[in-house]
């Protein structure tokens, strides 16, 4: 007998064609429309050199069960992410896409989709910020003084410089990120995630503090693109999804949003026969 992994897409409470508008504050027309694309499972997906950089609204996937009741209300408590700063990307990079191939284009590996993500239900908010949120064109590190009041690319330049802010309270290691040399961060840039890893000491420990406090995990590139978890070739060359950091918000006072349910990815053991 041979055990099998199979991974397959459950979408409760959706039908063949569309997925469930859970929740939605200030659905204007533009919203609307954006919605209803990642609604439509039989949508045409937009191939990355079409996807488009610009525009106001914002799709990150979040556990539903962090953002909605039992009876699909926004809990009072419920936010972005679990950082300071998270992760997200534009809505049409989802259009026509699974659950699975969402996780993927976002650089997810196999293992972590089976370690962390099945048999969760997950939902995709699209929003907007408020007014007083900017988006940034600074590649270089060199953040304006209202640096909590922007979204980035974020580049390597960029994601050093939010770190660093982002830990001047942290006593514990303020002296050693602050002190952390340029040197050493060239090395963080320049060598693949696993050789840093396994060559450990200090260039190790400040990236794993990286990947803790701004979950800059193993697949980040920092050139503003993700890297598709199995096909990775055809994203190296910058063809991923675009990929923004922005500042946590509470959801509810995000002035619009639009909650939209893509069911859960269950894992079961399939057993055959020899034979087969």
């Amino acid at each position: 007998m041979f055990l099998c992994i199979v991974i397959a897409e459950l979408i409760s409470n959706v039908s063949a064609q569309d997925r469930e508008l859970l929740y939605s504050v200030s659905l204007t027309d533009n919203l609307r429309n954006i919605a209803a694309k990642i609604q439509d499972v039989n949508q045409a997906k937009v191939p990355y050199a079409e996807l488009t950089e610009n525009g106001d609204y914002f799709a990150r996937i979040i556990p539903r069960k962090y953002v909605l009741t039992e009876n699909n209300e926004v809990r009072e408590n419920a936010v972005l992410g679990a950082k300071p700063f998270v992760f997200f990307t534009t809505p049409e990079g989802f259009y026509g896409k699974s659950l699975l191939e969402m996780y993927l284009d976002i650089g997810y590996k196999a293992e972590s989709i089976i370690g962390w993500q099945r048999n969760l239900e997950m939902i995709v908010i699209v929003f907007r910020y408020p007014k007083n949120i900017g988006f940034s064109k600074i590649r270089d590190g060199h953040l304006p003084k209202a640096w909590d009041q922007n979204i980035y690319v974020p580049t390597w330049h960029n994601v050093f410089s939010i770190f660093h802010l982002l830990t001047k309270n942290d006593e514990a290691q303020k002296a050693f990120i602050l002190n952390f040399p340029e040197t050493g961060k060239e090395k963080i840039r320049s060598t693949p995630y696993p050789n840093l890893k396994l060559e450990g000491g200090k260039n190790w420990d400040y990236r794993e503090l990286l990947e803790r406090k701004l979950s800059i995990f193993e697949h980040f590139q920092g050139n503003g693109r993700t890297l598709n978890g199995i096909n990775s070739a055809n994203t190296k060359n910058g063809l991923g999804l675009f990929e923004f950091l922005g500042p946590n918000m509470k959801i509810n006072d995000l002035p619009e949003f639009a909650i939209i349910d893509l069911g859960m990815l269950i894992i079961k053991d399939t057993y055959t026969s020899g034979n087969d």
